[in-house]
């Protein structure tokens, strides 16, 4: 048969449609991700991991004492998930969290940590230095904390500019010197710096300084750094230019002893590697969160029927009724699958099945059910 043959034929019998799946088997589309899809999907509970990332997060929050955490774990066993999960928790909270920042960064292979420092100061953003302005005009002495003298000048500037016509076009200007644009002649009027900020060095110490102005005016109680696939800074980069990278990292945490929630997501052959080329940032990533791949079959069917429960859950609240309960996948099939790619990786020396490589398989086989093949 044809795939136009396939098409018509799943038109005509409204197999394929949202529709027709949610009346067999209540879910309305394949409950499985693909091995492309690595955003949108369920976060399987993991006890300790879990525990130990809300603990974590739990005491920054109480004491203000930066923190961070390492999750360490082989390309597809969920360390995407993890920080997606837990960026999710942290924004649906920001209702209690007011002051704090989510910053979500994904590890480019640059050649210096310029990227997070540009996101960071981008995710502040405008508003947040409009706040900044407005404590200050009432009380300066939080600008002391500044060890920079060109940022205490910019910011007494700041706190000087006209609520009403300078203070937005003040923002702006002040924004594009802290990202290390070249300096113009209006700079030098407004915010009074002769120099720009072209240094990864200079642009971490300027960002621990607002960090630490804002905090004491209140307005900022911290911020949280999610970094993932830090893996891709080695073997893209020279040996120095990873060094150098790495430097940055613990520059930031040193600089920061308040204020920053830091987890990075890396494998284990690159921390090893990491920690070596750079040993001071071992300490600084001592807590750690260890996934594993899958095991044993019963953990694989553990984790097939809780992406199958939480399919049919959604699908329930999108539609506010009970669909079909046809079973979409057995347990048997399930196993099947498992059994399958735990024999390719004893053939490759893997340490188990990979979920990201597990979940692709019951795609590709749910999309045949769903196909009624």
């Amino acid at each position: 048969m044809s795939l136009r043959d396939k098409l018509r034929q799943a038109r005509r019998s409204g197999q394929g449609s949202p529709r027709g799946i949610f009346e067999r088997f209540g879910v309305t589309a394949n409950p499985f991700p693909s091995a492309s899809q690595t955003s949108g999907n369920p976060h399987y509970p993991q006890e300790e991991a879990d525990e130990l990332a809300e603990t974590q997060i739990a005491a920054f929050i109480r004491d203000n004492r930066s923190q961070s955490l390492t999750v360490v774990g082989s390309q597809g066993v969920g360390k995407t998930n993890f920080l997606n999960y837990f960026e999710e928790q942290l924004t649906d909270a920001a209702d209690e969290l007011e002051g704090y920042y989510v910053v979500r960064y994904l590890a480019d292979p640059e050649n210096t940590f310029d990227g997070t420092i540009h996101k960071l100061l981008q995710e502040l953003g405008a508003g947040h230095f409009t706040r900044l302005a407005e404590s200050l005009s009432k009380d300066q002495s939080a600008i002391r904390v500044a060890r920079s003298q060109d940022l205490q000048t910019v910011l007494h500037r700041l706190a000087e500019t006209d609520e009403d016509e300078n203070r937005e076009e003040f923002v702006e200007l002040m924004l594009a010197w802290l990202l290390g644009h070249r300096v113009l002649k209006l700079h030098r009027d407004w915010l009074g710096v002769n120099f720009r900020q072209d240094t990864v060095e200079a642009k971490t110490a300027t960002f621990r300084d607002i960090v630490e102005v804002s905090s004491k005016t209140g307005i900022l109680k911290g911020i949280f750094l999610l970094l993932d696939e830090l893996e891709k800074q080695d073997g893209v980069l020279g040996p120095r230019a990873v060094v150098r990278y790495l430097s940055a990292i613990r520059a930031i945490i040193d600089a920061l002893p308040h204020g920053l929630f830091l987890m990075l997501a890396v494998t284990p052959d690159a921390l090893l590697r990491y920690t070596a080329a750079l040993p001071a940032l071992r300490g600084r990533l001592e807590n750690r969160v260890v996934l594993e791949a899958l095991q044993d079959e019963d953990e694989a069917v553990d984790l097939a029927e809780f992406y199958i429960d939480k399919a049919r859950e959604k699908a329930r609240e999108d539609r506010n009724q009970r669909g079909g309960k046809e079973e979409i996948l057995s347990r048997r099939k399930i196993a099947k699958c498992f059994k399958t790619l735990w024999e390719r990786t004893e053939e490759r020396g893997d340490d188990g099945v990979r979920q990201r490589e597990f979940l692709n398989s019951l795609h590709l086989r749910t999309e045949r059910e769903l196909r009624g093949d």
